[in-house]
């Protein structure tokens, strides 16, 4: 099915952008790697900035397990089939979509907002394949 495919490959997408940013961000605090140094000045007005804001250190590692993590496994449970695939497509992609909401008030961007979109489209296709298969064993 179309919808099935498309949350397929945007899961897919998910996980692998949020595995290379996170890790990049890992490897390089300083947002250098990601030419996003300038990312620093806007995260100094985060709540807990002088504990966890210093550098993108923590905002790497958010990223792997807010956003990689749980796409990888909504990917595998797709490709598996398993009973709760489309269950963590949605969960997943709440996730995608607090954190572009968290951007939209501290650093908007355009990404965010197309990030966001595809959450929205990710959810709303899930809980029609869900409403769907329902129908389907009944």
């Amino acid at each position: 099915m179309l919808i099935r495919s498309f949350i397929l490959t945007i899961s897919i997408i998910n996980a692998v952008s949020a595995f290379v940013c996170g890790i990049l961000l890992i490897a390089a605090p300083d947002g250098s790697l990601m030419a996003a140094g300038e990312l620093l000045i806007p995260i100094a007005t985060f709540p807990l900035a002088h504990i966890f804001f210093q550098d993108l250190l923590w905002i790497g590692i958010a990223m792997l397990l807010v956003l990689c993590i749980p796409n990888t496994v909504a990917a595998t449970l797709l490709i598996r089939r398993h009973a709760l695939q489309y269950h963590a497509v949605i969960l997943a992609n709440i996730l995608v979509m607090t954190w572009c909401s968290f951007q939209f008030i501290y650093m908007f961007n355009w990404l965010a907002v197309i990030y966001f979109l595809l959450g929205l489209l990710m959810v709303l296709g899930a809980l029609f394949l869900i409403r769907h298969a329902d129908r389907t064993h009944f």
